[in-house]
């Protein structure tokens, strides 16, 4: 919890009231500054905000039955900065002191209100109690009443809506003009939802269902969070209306949800946001440091990256930008004035560590991170080290794959000193994909994030895995079951003559993809992989994830570090034998496929299995001339 209650004076008065408001200032939801005075050991005061702003109409409208306290709250502080005591004793004459704490909690981590305390014993100890308490100017903003020329604002919504659904032959069309016209939204019994004295949730149903229209005219799918960020810098506001919305448009649920899709970005453990112009000038950084210092062409990529930067913030009042141009100036000026190598090599240091501080600081401007969060529409896999979610990418506009590492906490709870091995693994898995696997049968990498509280990468969202395809496409030939498997084959085969086993090759590993070429086949999950010539991809010798037990050689299964080259032949043979007959390895003994022998001796012994992949492809190839 974030707020506890006590008992407690300030100094030798008594309180108004006698229960403090507290909060843990290390929580992670807040931002916290200190001040320090040089008379005293310990910070004399502190003010405390929230990090998460979504709007102040979703923090009223959650499910914590507050919303008449605290729109009583906000209502004092509308009036300007208030004393804690006297506000708290205001409210103590309508509502109760658990009310009022639970209250303030959530408008304080939704960054509605921020808190000012003062530190009590600021020469012994720290003992903070609330000294003042304001409305954030976020949520100020956004609920000071402004007059508006409703005129010129419907002829802005009319312009917006007729761009969107001029040329659709909808007869929702007609509505929304109607609603533009009367200044008006009425239901289908001539009931009155919203009209132009609430102008923002006007605007809010006439363009989304505009939006809705045009969607849906040519077949695009876009989630509503990201409509929400798009027309009110908030990604929960939409969602606020959306009844009203639907029952403006008079579609169903099924319909909306169909078109503007809804999110799970609540249920995740860590926002999965990359903000795309500082990961490369990282990049760049890095291949400096790599590759030598000496690099112009380089130097003029940071250069390129930090001018992407400054447009990004350009309309931010951000005081976080200047400082971290001051900064890019200074290790210009260093980095060129100076001859010395080892000099330009610390200056070059320096510079990376201003921009990490620089890229946690652009994470708390929301402007900034909901234009780059990945937004999780559904979770469509799971393993032993991570979870597999489709999410939209809103820089780049397309519904991808996104593979999300379990949190440190988990591994560490459920494998103690080994959890750092899956970690390891991750970034291996990242390493091969992005650094040294390039092929058409391999899944390729878009984004990549392996800092912070969660490790994720993103790429293209496949049609099917191999394991749902063959359950929907149970009557398909065995040519073309066939043709699948030689794009299985190309891709184990590029993997061992780059010395690389997979250790994990299964149906739900192996991805499909609808083109117009037909289907293209990718391999995936390399949290398994092996570099034999590397010894920092060595895996450890734990037997937990060894892979899925009807594709894994017996050998790996007893012990993971004891899998070779060997291993992805037993389980080619398993996956051949899965392909053409629809059933589990196992039952190989008792019902046979097109190419029985070839199935049973990749799956034999070590000794008399195919030795190698080629061996393995040329005998199935001769095997399928001959029985056509």
């Amino acid at each position: 919890m974030v707020t506890v209650a006590r008992n407690t004076k300030w100094g030798n008065e008594a309180m108004a009231v006698d229960h403090v408001f507290m909060i843990d200032d290390r929580h992670t939801g807040l931002d916290v500054n200190k001040t320090f005075k040089e008379e005293y050991r310990f910070p004399i005061e502190m003010s405390v905000s929230g990090r998460k702003f979504s709007g102040v109409d979703i923090t009223l409208n959650k499910q914590h039955g507050k919303k008449a306290i605290m729109e009583y709250i906000l209502k004092l502080l509308l009036k300007g900065p208030k004393q804690y005591e006297p506000l708290v004793d205001k409210v103590l004459q309508k509502f109760s002191w658990l009310d009022l704490n639970d209250s303030l909690e959530i408008l304080l981590l939704d960054g509605v209100v921020q808190i000012v305390f003062k530190n009590l014993k600021p020469r012994k100890a720290v003992d903070w109690v609330p000294k003042i308490i304001k409305l954030d100017p976020k949520a100020l903003e956004l609920i000071t009443p402004e007059k508006i020329d409703i005129d010129l604002e419907l002829a802005e919504v009319n312009k917006l809506a007729t761009e969107l659904i001029t040329s659709v032959k909808n007869p929702l069309r007609e509505k929304v003009y109607k609603w533009i016209a009367e200044g008006a939204i009425k239901d289908e019994s001539d009931v009155l939802i919203v009209d132009t004295n609430s102008f923002k949730k006007f605007r809010a149903i006439v363009l989304t269902v505009s939006h809705y229209i045009y969607l849906k005219e040519y077949g695009e799918l876009i989630p509503l969070r990201h409509l929400s960020n798009q027309l009110w810098g908030q990604p929960r506001l939409l969602s606020t209306y959306k009844k009203e919305i639907i029952l403006a448009a008079n579609i169903t649920t099924n319909e909306f949800d169909s078109v503007l899709l809804s999110d799970i970005n609540r249920e995740l453990h860590a926002p999965l946001v990359l903000i795309s112009p500082i990961e490369e000038l990282q990049k760049v950084i890095n291949k400096l440091l790599e590759q030598g210092i000496s690099h112009d062409s380089l130097i003029l990529d940071i250069s390129y990256h930090i001018q992407k930067v400054k447009e990004l913030l350009k309309d931010s009042e951000n005081k976080v930008l200047d400082v971290f141009l001051s900064d890019y100036f200074m290790f210009e000026s260093k980095f060129f004035e100076d001859d010395s190598q080892e000099k330009k090599l610390s200056v070059l240091i320096e510079f990376k560590k201003s921009i990490s501080i620089f890229k946690t600081e652009m994470l708390k401007i929301e402007s900034v991170r909901h234009r780059y969060e990945m937004i999780a529409l559904e979770e469509i896999g799971s393993g032993y080290f991570a979870r597999v979610y489709k999410v939209f990418d809103p820089e780049l506009n397309k519904i991808l794959a996104c593979k999300v590492l379990f949190p440190r906490s988990h591994f560490k709870q459920r494998y103690g000193i080994e959890a750092d091995e899956y970690i390891l693994r991750f970034k291996r898995e990242v390493r091969l994909l992005t650094e040294e696997l390039k092929h058409k049968n391999i899944v390729e990498v878009s984004k990549i994030h392996v800092e912070g509280s969660l490790f994720w990468f993103t790429m293209p969202l496949a049609s099917f895995t191999l394991e749902k395809w063959l359950k929907d496409n149970r009557d398909a030939s065995v040519e073309k079951r066939m043709e699948i498997f030689k794009q299985i084959i190309s891709g184990v085969k590029y993997l061992h003559e780059r010395e690389k086993y997979h250790r994990d090759l299964a149906p739900n590993n192996i991805l499909l993809y609808e083109t117009d070429r037909g289907l293209e086949v990718k391999i995936s999950d390399f949290g398994l992989a092996k570099d034999i010539k590397s010894e920092s991809f060595l895996t450890g010798l734990s037997k937990r994830g060894y892979g899925q037990i009807d594709f894994t050689d017996p050998q790996q299964r007893d012990n993971l570090a004891d899998s070779t080259h060997l291993s992805d032949i037993y389980s080619l043979g398993a996956i051949l034998y899965y392909l053409l007959s629809n059933k589990l390895p196992k039952k190989r003994f008792y019902s046979k496929v097109v190419c029985q022998d070839i199935v049973m001796k990749a799956m034999n012994t070590r000794a008399k299995r195919y030795q190698s992949v080629n061996d393995f492809e040329r005998e199935l190839c001769e095997c399928m001339k001959l029985d056509k």
